[in-house]
């Protein structure tokens, strides 16, 4: 498995659309901070984004994608300064056909959904991702594939065919992997972990550390693995990553031990091995240290 799989599947990526709407102006919405991911998809027309941190709205139109995967507090309304409305209520009152927007002259059409993941978990991917990713047009036409993903989603989101609850499920995750795929390409020069992902080197040892998590890896043997000596590689793993190589594969074992404790079947004694531990006694050790919690009381829940 790569290693974005590995993580997204760790971080048990779900997402869904709330609406597929038109609106007449005037209309504004005020999305509150919140615990999942906000994405806007312009079908038609134009709107504006405003953020507390931007100097100036910035201007949405037909064709692009937001996705603002902190859950940023956020406004978008037909023109920079219009009032916006709570969104919450908003939103509520839209999936339940009651559309405080509609009008005569409805040139705007917006689909909105969100994205959730366990947020503590995988923390240098998801520290890495920026507070707004915004693609539009020309980034669409650039990746095929992610035109391909908006393009299902538009379809779904107005369709009312059987299984479109399921279907619009899946294919909002799919859009969350092709977004995150394009903009990893869009900005390889970052130097974050997103980068690590794509960088010949460190990538070959952050894919060995998800793959075989049950070897003994040591700094010396992941520098092989990459290519590099034991200096520069420890080096340029801690400026992408953000951690040290051997932090980074203890955080990899113990997540992927949580999920199989919370998940799957297994013997703790078969988990301890999984993740490169000799006896259940030293993981449940090395466990609580990690969580602060006992791998039993995540089996119980």
């Amino acid at each position: 498995m790569d290693v974005l799989s590995d993580i997204l599947r760790t971080m048990h990526l779900r997402g869904s659309i709330y609406f597929g709407s038109c609106f007449c102006a005037p209309w504004g919405l005020d999305i509150e901070q919140g615990e999942k991911a906000s994405f806007h998809i312009i079908e038609r027309g134009q709107c504006w984004l405003r953020m507390d941190h931007l100097a100036e709205p910035v201007p949405l139109v037909g064709g692009d994608i937001l996705i603002l995967p902190h859950g940023s507090r956020h406004q978008i309304s037909d023109q920079p300064d219009s009032f916006c409305q709570p969104g919450t209520p908003i939103v509520e009152r839209i999936i339940a056909n009651e559309n405080p927007f509609e009008g005569q002259h409805e040139n705007f059409k917006i689909i909105c959904g969100y994205f959730k993941f366990k947020q503590d978990t995988q923390q240098p991917f998801f520290n890495a991702l920026p507070d707004i990713i915004h693609l539009n047009q020309n980034d669409r036409q650039q990746f095929s594939w992610l035109d391909t993903a908006l393009k299902l989603v538009v379809a779904e989101a107005t369709s009312n065919k059987p299984g479109k609850s399921i279907l619009m499920d899946r294919v909002t995750e799919v859009l969350f992997i092709q977004v995150i795929r394009a903009y990893i390409q869009l900005h390889h020069d970052d130097e974050n972990f997103l980068a690590a992902l794509n960088d010949k080197h460190i990538s070959k040892a952050l894919a060995v550390m998800h793959n075989q998590p049950d070897q003994p890896w040591t700094i010396e043997t992941l520098a092989n693995e990459s290519g590099m000596s034991r200096s520069m590689f420890a080096n340029r793993f801690h400026h992408l990553v953000g951690t040290t190589p051997m932090k980074y594969l203890l955080s990899c074992r113990m997540q992927l031990a949580k999920s199989q404790i919370e998940h799957g079947q297994a013997s703790l004694y078969e988990i301890a091995e999984q993740v490169g531990y000799s006896s259940d006694s030293s993981f449940k050790k090395a466990f609580k240290r990690f969580f602060d919690r006992t791998p039993a009381s995540y089996r119980k829940k």
